[in-house]
C-alpha cells in the first residue's frame, strides 16, 4: 500500500470533524447514569431531623457515618459528569448548518451560502474550512478561511491563493462553530459545483457530421479515416501510464510536476495515445476515453483496498489514500492538460468516461464485494475527481458513467443498471451537483443475436421496468433521461456490436441490418449524441463466445483480414449514398420502409456527409496549368517521405497491418481552389506490391464533404494519373488531400515503396 501522506489541499487550512464532545450536551444516557445517582444518595441518606426524640449513642454514631457519606456521594456524582462529558455534541449531529451553494466565482474567490439554526450554534459567529477529498476532521491548530456573523441565511466568501487553486478543487468545505477555544463542524461536507470555472480552456464542445461512432483498431487507424468516422472510443489504462523505477528517466518518460511533486509518464504508451488522437483529428472525430485501471505490481496501492486482488479486468479506484489520490490526479491533470487543448496539437478527448459498465463490478470495476452504497459512495468520488480534474482545463468536458444493456436485471456480482443510475444521481446531487453524462451499451439480447428487433427472449418491453434496454426500445431509456434528468444530461451509446456469425451460420446480411437500423434510431432520438459500434475488427475471445462483432474478420488475436459487407454499410450509412446501401436492410427486417421502423425518421436523417464517387484514371500524359504546393507528409503506414528533385517516395512499415493504408496527405491553411483547373494530375511508380499491383485511393476534402476516386496501378511501372473534379460542387475550397495505396490481395514486401512525382492541375 502507498504510504499515507499527512497533509491534503496543499496548505488549505483542512477542517476535520470533531470527536470532541461537549459539557454542556447531555445524552439521554448521560440523564440515566445522572437519575440513578441522586436515587443512590436519597436512599443512603434520609437526611431528617426527628426533634423531640432522644437519639441513642449508637443511632447517634450511625447518623455521623451517613453524615461522612455526603461528601463522598457528591465526589461520585462529580466523577460522573465527568465519566458522561466526552459523548457527541449537539451541534455534531444535529448538523445545525447546511451549504446550499458552493462554487467559484473567479479561479481565485470561493463563495459559499449556508443556512442555519443560529440558537442551536455556539458563538456569534460561524466559520468557513476546507476538507481534504476524503478527510473528516478539523487539523488542531488549523485556520478557518474566512468567518460571518452566524444568520438564517449566510455567504462566505473567501480568497484562494494563487499557490493552493489547483489543490482547492478536490476540497469537501464545511460550516463550523466555535465553542470552548475549539471549531466544531455543524454541517455535511459538500464540493465545489463549478470546477470549471478555474478552466483556462472554454472553446465550444465540437460538432460532428453524423452521430456514427467506431472502437477503431490501432492498427487499423487509416480504415477509420476512410470510413469517416465521428465519434471514436479509446481505453486509457491508467495502471499502465506511469514510469516506475528505472524508467523514471527522459529517454523513457515524460517528466510531469504537480503540486510539488514529479510524476513520471511511459513515452511508449503516451505516443501510442497521441498517434491514434491525432489520425481520428483527420476526421473532425469526437473521441471517447474510457478510463479504467487494471493490475500492475508496484501500483496496487491505486486499487480500492477491498478490492487489491490479482484476477479481474478492471477495479475500483483507492479513494481513501491519501498518495493514491494524488497520483490520480496527476494523471488526469496531465491527460486533460494534453488532450483538452484547443490547438490539439496531440489530438483531442473530449468525452470522459469513468470506468466501463459500472453496474457489472464483479467483471468491469472489481470493488470486492461492496454493497450498492458504499460503492456507489466510492464511485462518485471517482466521478468528482475525474470531472473537477478535466472540466478545471477545458470548462466544456463532458464526463459519463458507463452502464450496461441490463436495466432492470441482475446477474451474479451486479447491480441492475436502473439502480446503480438512480443511486449514483442521488449521490452527486447530495455532494454539491455536479454535470453527469451516460455512456450506455445497448447490447442485443441474448449477445448472439443480430436481430435485436425480433425480441426473441422476451426481455424488452415498453415499460421503465423492461429487463433489458437496447436498441429495440432505447426510446424507454431516452425518455427516463429526458423526464427525469433533463435534456442536459446527454447520451452516448459507447459501445454495442451485432455478430455476423451465428451458431456457425453466416449472417452478414442481419449484421448489416442490425447496424444501419441502429444508426437511424440513433439520428432520430435527440437526446442520443453517438452510436459507436464495437468492433472495428473481430477479436478472437469473442469469436469463441459467437460474438463476430467487427467490420473485419481476423486472422490473429485482432488482426484485420478481410471485410464485411458491413464495412461499405457501416462507411456509406451517414452519407449522401446512403439509400443505396441501407435500404437492403429493410426485406431483412421486414418492413416496406424506413418510416415504419423509425420513428420520426425522414431521408435526411442519413444524409449527413456529402460524399460524391468519381473517377481516377490512368492518361498518356497530361499539361501542366497549375502547382499544387509541395507539402507532402507521411500518411497512414508509410514510415517515411523522402523528397528528391521534385519526387516524394514514401516507404511502408512492415509492421503494420498490410490492409492498412499508406501514402500521403497535406492539408491547406488556405483552401485550394480547383475551379479553374478541374484536374488533378501526378505520375506515381510502385514496388513490393505481393500481387504485382495495388489500388490507389484519392480523397479530397473540403470541411466535411468529400470526393473519393480510386485506380488500379501495375507493379514497377510508372503511371499518369489524373483525377476529375469538374463534377463536384466543393473543389473551389480544398482543406485536404490524401493519396494512398492499399492491397488488391495479398501484401506488402519488406521494402515496399510508393513513389509521387508532385502533383498539378489541370484540364
Amino acid at each position: 500500500m502507498m504510504k499515507r501522506r499527512k497533509t491534503a489541499c496543499s496548505g488549505l487550512a483542512i477542517v476535520r470533524k470533531q470527536t470532541d464532545r461537549s459539557v454542556f450536551a447531555i445524552t439521554q444516557k448521560q440523564t440515566n447514569r445522572l437519575a440513578f445517582a441522586v436515587t443512590w444518595m436519597r436512599a443512603g441518606y434520609p437526611g431528617q431531623k426527628e426533634s423531640g426524640r432522644m437519639i441513642s449513642s449508637a443511632e447517634r454514631s450511625k447518623r455521623m457515618e451517613q453524615r461522612w457519606r455526603l461528601p463522598l456521594l457528591l465526589a461520585v456524582l462529580w466523577l460522573l459528569l465527568l465519566w458522561a462529558r466526552p459523548v457527541t455534541a449537539v451541534a455534531a449531529t444535529a448538523k445545525n448548518a447546511r451549504i446550499t451553494d458552493c462554487r467559484l466565482l473567479t479561479s481565485s474567490t470561493l463563495q459559499v451560502t449556508a443556512t442555519c439554526d443560529p440558537a442551536a450554534v455556539a458563538g456569534q459567529k460561524c466559520y468557513l474550512f476546507a476538507l481534504p477529498f476524503d478527510g473528516e476532521k478539523i487539523s488542531s491548530g488549523m485556520k478557518p478561511l474566512c468567518s460571518v456573523a452566524k444568520a438564517q441565511t449566510m455567504t462566505f466568501t473567501a480568497k484562494i491563493r494563487k499557490a493552493e487553486r489547483q489543490s482547492s478543487l478536490y476540497c469537501r468545505y464545511v460550516i463550523a462553530e466555535r465553542s470552548g477555544g475549539r471549531y466544531r463542524s455543524i454541517s455535511p461536507y459538500r464540493y465545489l459545483s463549478n470546477p470549471n470555472a478555474a478552466a483556462k480552456q472554454s472553446y465550444a464542445f465540437p460538432t460532428t457530421a453524423s452521430k456514427k461512432g467506431l472502437q477503431v483498431c490501432d492498427t487499423m487507424m487509416e480504415d477509420a479515416v476512410e470510413l469517416n468516422v465521428q465519434h471514436a472510443v479509446l481505453n486509457i489504462n491508467l495502471a499502465e501510464l506511469l514510469a516506475t523505477g528505472s524508467m523514471r528517466n527522459k529517454a523513457q518518460a515524460i517528466p510531469y510536476s504537480y503540486e510539488g511533486k514529479t510524476f513520471w509518464f511511459r513515452r511508449g504508451v503516451i505516443g501510442s495515445y497521441d498517434s491514434q488522437l491525432k489520425t481520428l483529428k483527420l476526421s473532425n472525430t469526437v473521441v471517447s476515453a474510457v478510463l479504467l485501471l487494471g493490475y500492475r505490481e508496484g501500483l496496487t496501492g491505486l486499487i480500492h483496498p477491498k478490492a487489491n486482488r490479482r484476477g479481474y479486468a478492471y477495479y475500483a479506484w483507492n479513494m481513501k489514500d491519501e498518495d493514491a489520490l494524488l497520483t490520480f490526479r496527476a494523471m488526469l491533470s496531465f491527460l486533460a492538460k494534453r488532450y483538452c487543448s484547443k490547438k490539439a496539437k496531440y489530438g483531442r478527448i473530449a468525452n470522459w468516461i469513468v470506468g466501463n459498465e459500472v453496474d457489472n463490478p464483479a467483471d468491469w470495476n472489481y470493488s470486492g464485494n461492496m454493497a450498492l452504497t458504499p460503492y456507489i459512495d466510492n464511485y462518485a468520488k471517482e466521478f468528482r475527481l475525474v470531472y473537477s480534474a478535466v472540466s478545471s482545463v477545458w470548462a466544456n468536458a463532458r464526463v459519463y458513467i458507463s452502464l450496461s444493456h441490463l436495466w432492470n436485471t441482475r446477474v451474479s456480482g451486479s447491480f441492475t443498471g436502473r439502480e446503480t443510475l438512480q443511486a449514483f444521481a442521488s449521490a452527486i446531487s447530495a455532494r454539491g451537483y455536479i454535470p453527469w453524462n451516460l455512456a450506455y451499451h445497448p447490447y442485443s439480447s441474448p449477445l448472439t443475436e443480430p436481430k435485436f428487433w425480433e425480441n426473441k427472449n422476451k426481455q424488452l418491453t415498453a415499460a421503465l421496468t423492461s429487463p433489458i434496454i437496447n436498441m429495440g426500445n432505447l426510446s424507454v431509456l431516452t425518455d427516463y433521461i429526458r423526464t427525469t434528468y433533463g435534456r442536459s444530461t446527454r447520451i452516448i451509446l459507447s459501445e454495442q456490436g451485432f455478430t455476423s456469425v451465428q451458431s456457425g451460420k453466416d449472417v452478414q446480411k442481419e449484421q448489416s441490418a442490425a447496424i444501419a437500423y441502429s444508426y437511424l434510431i440513433t439520428e432520430a432520438d435527440d437526446m442520443v449524441d453517438a452510436f459507436i459500434m464495437n468492433r472495428h475488427v473481430d477479436h478472437t475471445v469473442e469469436v469463441a463466445q459467437g460474438l463476430n462483432l467487427g467490420l473485419w474478420t481476423t486472422s490473429g488475436t485482432e488482426w484485420a483480414d478481410r471485410k464485411k459487407d458491413s464495412w461499405n454499410v457501416f462507411k456509406y450509412m451517414d452519407t449522401s449514398l446512403s439509400e443505396k446501401f441501407t435500404n437492403a436492410a429493410l426485406p431483412v427486417i421486414r418492413v416496406k420502409r424506413w418510416e415504419d421502423a423509425v420513428k420520426n425518421y425522414s431521408p435526411e436523417l442519413a444524409k449527413k456527409v456529402d460524399l460524391t464517387e468519381g473517377s481516377a484514371q490512368i492518361v498518356p500524359r497530361y499539361k501542366k496549368k497549375a502547382k499544387v504546393a509541395a507539402k507532402w507528409k507521411c500518411y497512414g503506414a508509410g514510415k517515411r517521405v523522402i523528397k528528391k528533385k521534385g519526387v516524394f517516395t514514401v516507404t511502408h512499415a512492415p509492421e503494420r497491418n498490410p490492409n492498412s493504408h499508406w501514402g500521403f496527405i497535406q492539408s491547406f491553411g488556405k483552401p485550394l481552389n480547383m475551379n479553374a483547373h478541374s484536374c488533378f494530375y501526378t505520375k506515381l511508380s510502385l514496388s513490393g506490391s505481393q500481387a504485382g499491383k495495388a489500388r490507389v485511393k484519392l480523397r479530397f476534402y473540403s470541411g466535411q464533404n468529400i470526393f473519393e476516386c480510386a485506380q488500379v496501378i501495375p507493379r514497377g511501372k510508372r503511371v499518369c494519373l489524373k483525377a476529375d473534379l469538374s463534377g463536384w460542387a466543393f473543389r473551389g475550397a480544398i482543406t485536404r488531400i490524401i493519396l494512398a495505396v492499399e492491397p488488391v490481395k495479398g501484401g506488402w514486401k519488406q521494402s515496399a515503396q510508393l513513389s509521387m512525382v508532385r502533383p498539378v492541375l489541370g484540364d
